[in-house]
């Protein structure tokens, strides 16, 4: 049985766990090893490589036992996880992709490797802490402030980069600095975190340290509209094992508003503390070893995507009324070649609304044009519906944080998308929609492996069904669209087509989850007078209220249109 192996490098040691096929992360402790760290800013790569395989043998382990490795450290890493671009001078061997295949060539296994707060996020989503609607602060704290940033199920990097907030500066000094877990240690003579944290003589050092530490917090929260931070990390570990109520502490504290913040930022302290970055490295080792097991490879002189229309067709020569109308022909074409696909698309929405009425999810995964569309249709289903926000989500290859006006520019529909589906902790009810015309981004191959994996209902939309349906897929749902008029363009024809599949699927999920009556969306809080009047106008229709009758139902329900309606059926 093949074991997979999360690593947490540091400065002064590197720290492994290893679990099996079978472990269950939630179900209690895992060994933990550690080896003098080698690292310095001329180390080769065999030189960390030989660390690795000492950790290997700690555990009693042969290498080629390893099914998969993930590496959490300090630093930038790039989108695809082969690197780090930006990191302390210790870490330069980790600079280039080197390593990466050294390792994977010594030991026969995939190797991936991702920032320490990232690791730390994936490892709390693992364990639940990362739920609903809101925006969390993720926080290890130990000899720095690492820290990133999860919003409604994503990883959010405006600019797609890390959230560095340990590196703000101030006069006096910087975040990484103010928030120290190993400063506040050095206060005890033995460098003891946990005499600081327990004894009585260090109350004064607590107090200045608690005070600093909420201005980070607070910083923070301001920064990125946070509505909760996790403590992780050193300090965390510490907190727990002295018994010091650090939580307690930050939450009275926080209290105190800065005029910046309508409502205090809630602390939580993960007392799981230091074990969150291997806990996150092993899962995305596992998920990563399963996906790549499973990975098929694309055919791209085959992609019709690629295939102009009409290749004789000379675009620079017509006048502008003939290339719109050109244009027109053409998508009038790809909406009627959808017909064909129809019944699947009516399946797909009855098993998704079985899915969703058992507190699943719908999460679009898309890259580029087909990524930007599923973005539109998921942020149109909450206002137009009432459906949760938490409930319909969508992953773009690059990041969502500026997908408006960013596009993918270093082939991140390439990159896997793992990382960022352990961020939604996937569900067997939960519906994944990989949407990519081309079928080729592996960015939603990779999703949709994973979500069959965890057993979610799994759905791919493509310009054409392939000969045979990948495993990995419950349904595909061929957009039929064709060659585009200018080839490659598939914010043409195929977006065209991507568009209507969406909103069939989404609205008659809907509508099935009794989100209409008639014609009519009724389960939308009226928020203006354009929603009173339409709001008012459907109880009128449906009931013959008059005016006055209506509002009335409605002020009695809250101004909502749903909750009005259920009340008068029920009278």
């Amino acid at each position: 049985m093949k074991k997979y192996l999360g690593i947490d490098i540091g400065g002064s040691w590197i720290k492994g766990a290893i679990i099996d096929e079978q472990y269950d992360l939630l179900s209690g402790e895992f060994q933990i090893n550690k080896v003098k760290s080698p690292l310095h800013a001329n180390v080769a790569p065999n030189e960390l490589i030989d660390s690795l395989k000492e950790l290997i043998v700690s555990f009693g382990l042969d290498s080629d036992k390893i099914g998969g490795i993930a590496i959490s450290t300090a630093g930038i890493v790039n989108y695809h996880g082969t690197k780090i671009t930006k990191a302390a001078e210790h870490l330069n061997v980790l600079k280039t992709e080197l390593w990466k295949t050294e390792l994977e060539k010594k030991l026969n296994c995939e190797a991936t490797i991702l920032n320490d707060a990232d690791a730390t996020a994936i490892g709390l989503a693992e364990l639940n802490y990362l739920e609903g609607n809101k925006t969390i602060g993720i926080m290890p704290i130990g000899t720095g402030l690492g820290f990133s940033v999860w919003r409604n199920g994503r990883r959010w990097r405006p600019g797609k980069s890390l959230t560095l907030l340990g590196s703000i500066s101030l006069p006096e000094g910087n975040y990484d600095n103010f928030a120290s877990a190993s400063k506040l240690a050095e206060n005890d003579p033995a460098g003891n975190l946990i005499n600081v944290l327990k004894e009585p003589v260090y109350l004064k050092v607590r107090r200045i340290y608690l005070r600093s530490l909420v201005k980070v917090i607070n910083s923070a929260a301001i920064l990125y509209n946070l509505d909760e931070v996790i403590i992780c990390g050193g300090l965390a570990s510490a907190a727990v094992d002295s018994g010091y109520p650090l939580e307690e502490k930050l939450n009275n504290m926080l209290k105190d508003l800065p005029p910046e913040l309508d409502k205090p930022v809630k602390a939580i302290v993960a007392t799981e503390g230091n074990k969150l970055q291997l806990i996150g490295a092993i899962t995305l080792a596992k998920a990563e070893a399963e996906v790549t097991a499973n990975k098929i490879e694309t055919n791209y002189k085959a992609l019709h995507t690629e295939i102009p229309y009409d290749k004789n067709l000379r675009l620079e020569q017509l006048e502008t009324p003939d290339i719109i109308e050109t244009f027109w022909e053409a998508e009038q074409e790809a909406g009627l070649c959808l017909k064909v696909s129809l019944p699947v698309i009516s399946e797909v929405a009855d098993r998704a609304t079985k899915c969703l009425k058992e507190g699943g999810r719908l999460i679009y995964v898309g890259a580029g044009t087909s990524g930007r569309i599923a973005a539109m249709d998921a942020v149109e289903i909450p206002c137009t519906y009432g459906f949760p926000e938490d409930r319909i989500i969508t992953l773009i290859s690059g990041g969502i944080a500026d997908a408006a006006i960013e596009i993918e520019s270093d082939f991140e529909e390439d990159a896997s998308s793992i990382p960022e589906m352990l961020l939604l902790n996937i569900q067997k009810n939960d519906v994944v929609v990989g949407i990519s015309a081309s079928g080729s981004a592996y960015y939603v191959q990779s999703a949709l492996v994973f979500a069959k994996y965890k057993k979610a209902l799994t759905v791919q939309i493509l310009v054409n069904h392939p000969k045979t349906k990948p495993s990995f897929c419950d349904y595909m749902i061929p957009l039929n669209s064709g060659d585009e008029i200018v080839a490659g363009s598939t914010r043409m024809k195929a977006g065209t087509a991507t568009k209507k599949v969406l909103n069939f699927l989404s609205s008659a999920i809907m509508i099935n989850l009794g989100k209409v009556v008639g014609p009519y969306m009724i389960d939308v809080a009226c928020l203006n007078n354009k929603l009173v009047g339409r709001a008012t106008n459907i109880l009128n229709i449906l009931y013959g209220l008059d005016k006055d009758e209506a509002f009335q139902k409605l002020d009695e329900a809250n101004m909502e249109l749903s909750k009005a309606i259920r009340k008068i059926n029920e009278e």
